[in-house]
């Protein structure tokens, strides 16, 4: 149903039209988004790995910066010499070790504290607060870098940086003396974050071995990082890179939802185009419409006024391809018009000259017989039948006469109810002819009785069921006469019968020839089509159908009002 409604209408197609190129570009916005979302994705992640890597080389700078610091610290003269001095040497020295530490702080200003521990790790100088044992643990043999630590004086996160001291004068190589320990602040390490380009949405953690953040650009206010948080989701995208500092790794967290706001905000301008060809296609459609298909249908509703009203033309349009068609169509109605008014007069003539000629057969039809003679006869007859007790031959006489009488009265228009009439009296006259093997049933309903006809519009076809359709039949047979409304304005008459039926090549002659100047002999069914088309104009529909054995039906619809009409015309 839908499909057959878009193939008849314009309108349809070009809204069809109109709506795929919509879901088209509809799916390429998706398409579109999608395919950046991905990008930028890739993009993104490529990205933040390079920012771990730098972040990695930065700490490893900053590893080499502290080892350089501690290597000058450590392997100073003036602490070489402090561990070859006995107890009472030392404590003349502190002022020159004092000396040492505070130019490694100068070196790096979150140097918190410096201490210097022998191999049975005890502290022999140290400048700043003092340290837990437990916080130390025992000798280091290599650089190390501490977890997060806190004294016990303040809780402020710090971590220890672990330096061995070998003895480079004596013969035995590699004999460590010592150990160098360096008490450094975390927001030393803030700057190593802040000096990588991170994305505003990324949350960068710097943590130590026991995932604990030593510093953090980005991420919330934590103190650790859980399990969870360093594993992958559909939520989050975790990137871990390990640093030089022993167990310590740079963790790297980013959402999707921020990675898909910077696509959305990335689309604004691509959807603001799809949009605006979405308005265009839409304008588009309203242009066609109101300039092409609505002018169209306006060209299509004038041709169908057109034709209950030819007088009228179309309006003028824009000069434009449209309007050179309407112009036309004047043109062409205007030249239909005089031409109609040609052909008129031509018919009006050959009407003339056809009723003429019809005035002149029935005057002579009429002089033809005395019609006060014969009713004089018919009187006589039924007279004398009565007379000899001839009941049947009084009363089929009374009913000729009464045939006869509406036959040639002058009046053409009578009531349904007297050409009923009619027929019931042709009935009895077939009644007492074929002794009651032919039967003529007659229905007429209520509101039809009063309806005005032509005189003797179904009397001849009654005559035709009897003598070519029923006399011809062993059984008996029957005609059958309907009468009723079709509908408000319509009168339908139906005459059946059963009789042995008319062969289907003459039912198609009769059909194409009804309306042909063919076989106008008698008054038969040719005749009275063409005194419906005189009254009735096209407003009649007179059907015949036929079956051979099984009988012929002949459909009649007229309207119920009789056209006025000149009597010089019947």
């Amino acid at each position: 149903m839908i499909k057959n409604k878009i193939k008849s209408s314009l309108l349809m197609q070009l809204m069809a039209l109109a709506l795929g190129i919509i879901l088209v570009l509809g799916m390429g916005s998706v398409v579109t988004r999608q395919y950046m979302m991905h990008t930028l994705e890739e993009n993104i992640l490529s990205s933040n790995e390079k920012l771990l890597l730098q972040i990695e080389a930065k700490m490893e700078d900053y590893y080499d910066t502290i080892k350089d610091i501690m290597t000058t610290v450590a392997y100073s003269p003036t602490v070489v010499e402090y561990y070859a001095q006995s107890h009472n040497e030392r404590i003349m020295s502190r002022a020159e070790i004092s000396q040492v530490f505070s130019n490694a702080v100068l070196l790096e200003q979150d140097i918190e504290g410096i201490y210097l521990y022998d191999m049975s790790m005890q502290q022999i100088a140290a400048m700043g607060d003092a340290l837990d044992s437990r916080i130390l643990g025992g000798i280091k043999d290599k650089v190390e870098f501490s977890n997060i630590c806190y004294l016990q004086q303040a809780n402020v996160p710090y971590y220890l940086v672990y330096f061995p001291i070998y003895d480079l004068e004596q013969k035995q190589y590699g004999r460590q003396i010592g150990m160098c320990v360096f008490l450094l602040r975390t927001n030393s390490l803030q700057g190593v974050l802040e000096g990588a380009q991170i994305r505003e949405y990324a949350q960068v953690y710097l943590i130590d071995g026991n995932d604990r953040i030593l510093e953090s650009a980005g991420g919330e206010n934590l103190t650790d990082l859980s399990a969870d948080m360093l594993k992958s989701d559909i939520s989050c995208v975790v990137n871990i890179q390990n640093v030089k500092m022993d167990e310590w790794k740079v963790v790297s967290r980013i959402f999707r939802s921020s990675i898909w706001q910077e696509a959305q905000d990335n689309m604004q301008m691509i959807n603001l185009a799809y949009w605006i060809a979405i308005l265009l296609i839409i304008v588009m459609v309203g242009f066609c419409y109101w300039r092409i298909l609505y002018r169209v249908r306006k060209i299509g509703k004038f041709i169908n006024e057109n034709v209950n009203e030819p007088e009228l033309r179309m309006e003028e349009m824009q000069p434009d391809e449209l309007g050179i068609v309407a112009s036309s169509l004047n043109q062409m109605l205007d030249e239909k018009e005089r031409m109609n008014q040609e052909i008129l007069k031509s018919q009006t003539k050959m009407y003339e000259m056809e009723i003429a000629k019809r005035q002149v057969q029935i005057l002579a039809y009429q002089n033809q017989i005395n019609p006060h003679f014969l009713y004089n006869t018919f009187d006589c007859i039924r007279s004398m039948a009565l007379y000899h007790d001839v009941d049947d031959i009084a009363e089929i006489t009374v009913a000729l006469s009464k045939v006869f009488r509406f036959a040639v009265k002058a009046e053409n228009i009578v009531t349904v109810e007297d050409e009923i009439n009619y027929i019931k009296e042709y009935a009895k006259i077939i009644d007492y002819r074929f002794m009651g093997k032919i039967k003529v049933t007659i229905h007429m309903a209520e509101e039809v009785r009063k309806k005005e006809v032509i005189k003797l519009m179904l009397q001849p076809l009654v005559e035709n069921a009897v003598f070519h359709g029923l006399e011809k039949k062993v059984e008996d047979g029957e005609v059958s006469v309907t009468v009723e409304m079709k509908d408000e304005n319509h009168i339908l008459f139906i005459i059946e019968d059963n009789g042995c039926g008319i062969p289907p090549a003459k039912v198609v002659w009769l059909r194409s020839t009804i309306g042909s100047n063919l076989n106008r002999k008698g008054i038969g069914i040719a005749n009275i089509y063409q005194r419906l088309k005189l009254f009735y104009e096209d407003e009649v529909e007179f059907d015949i159908q036929s079956r051979i054995d099984e009988g012929t039906k002949i459909t009649i619809v007229i309207p119920d009002c009789i056209k006025e009409i000149n009597d010089k015309h019947v």
